[in-house]
């Protein structure tokens, strides 16, 4: 699961050219720049850093600075306030683009004696913002939008949810893994939707359909299930005789926002799990089990790339990321999968130019 907050060590602090108040930060074994108060933090100090799209709890003063900017509220039709929170974006500030949140060690001390096991985002109260978003929008009938489902229960546990790791954290791959093959896809901008056939885990229901966190009520009105319903999924699975789930992104009108204008939606498979042998597809075999079942598959920009040894940096990769979609709009960015592997490695990059165009 990704981890949104972390103590960490800082390795750099420079001063922004043409500020005297400002400085930016690089942490060890991660690949993001923050921007911080001059002299706030000094090479080898302990902080505690905050991922973009954290969502940290509005009802805590120690992000009082960030409210009048980040605050996010969630309101009923008449008006009042049922949820807030503050939300971790990125910015740019004196030409510098900022990722994240930093803050000292020091001004929490219920970190101080953290354990094996325990977790700096319960401590902290420290949520992922796409998650409370949507479960304000499911709760509240006057945010929801017209076609979207009700939950049927929490998503099934013997299938992994899908969630990539940034390149920023993982700051030691391009100079660890060089040689490494990996498929690179575009990673769509939409919801998160899988679907699955499995008689022997549920012989009554044995097809579902999930969102990103929950299985959805069976209605053919919603957007999930009519996604379902329009590439004939649950037919198709039932007839290939095995147990798999499909994963891929929700695209189109009311799909976080829609910025590539599709003037429909579509589902675009890009991980497929074997629920049986407990297992991912490998690419290959992925893509070729989507064109037998006539089931659109993510924009494939490489099968088979050797990323870390044609682009040796964090920064070359964030760069590859940016480009434009096929309908010439802004691109969210790139995932990279270990190339037909049935465990793979995988991360995402985020364009900078999309984040910055989000402000």
């Amino acid at each position: 699961m990704r981890k949104l907050a972390s103590i960490v060590t800082i390795a750099t602090a420079e001063p922004i050219a043409d500020s005297d108040r400002l400085d930016v930060v690089t942490m060890k074994g991660k690949g993001w720049r923050v921007v911080t108060g001059r002299g706030e933090f000094k090479p080898g100090d302990t902080a505690v850093y905050f991922e973009i799209d954290s969502a940290l709890p509005a009802d805590d003063e120690r992000y009082a600075f960030l409210r009048d900017r980040c605050l996010r509220s969630w309101t009923d039709k008449h008006g009042r306030v049922l949820m807030q929170a503050i939300r971790i974006r990125t910015v740019k500030m004196r030409g510098v683009i900022s990722q994240e949140l930093v803050m000292p060690v020091s001004l929490f001390p219920e970190l101080a004696a953290i354990m094996n096991g325990e977790d700096e985002d319960d401590i902290l109260r420290v949520r992922h913002f796409d998650d409370i978003d949507a479960e304000m929008k499911a709760a509240l009938d006057t945010s929801r939008p017209q076609g979207f489902g009700r939950r049927e229960g929490n998503f099934p546990s013997w299938i992994p949810k899908t969630d990539e790791e940034r390149i920023q954290n993982l700051a030691d791959w391009p100079d660890t893994l060089k040689g490494i093959l990996w498929e690179v896809t575009e990673k769509a901008d939409g919801s998160s939707m899988t679907v699955f056939w499995a008689p022997s885990m549920r012989p009554d229901r044995p097809f579902g359909v999930c969102s990103r966190n929950f299985e959805l009520e069976r209605d053919e009105t919603n957007a999930w299930w009519e996604a379902a319903v329009k590439y004939g999924i649950e037919g198709k699975l039932a007839a290939l005789g095995r147990e798999i789930a499909v994963q891929g992104e929700l695209v189109g009108p009311g799909m976080n926002g829609n910025r590539d204008l599709l003037p429909e939606r579509e589902f675009r498979v890009f991980r497929i799990w074997d629920i049986a042998n407990g297992r991912y597809l490998g690419s290959t075999e992925r893509r070729e089990l989507c064109a037998s079942l006539g089931l659109p598959h993510v924009k494939v920009i490489a099968p088979a790339m050797d990323v870390f040894s044609e682009l040796p940096s964090v920064d070359a990769v964030l760069k590859f990321a940016e480009g434009a979609t096929g309908r010439g709009h802004e691109r969210e960015g790139l995932v990279f999968k270990e190339a037909d592997c049935e465990y793979p490695r995988s991360f995402k990059a985020v364009s900078n130019r999309y984040l910055l165009k989000l402000k």
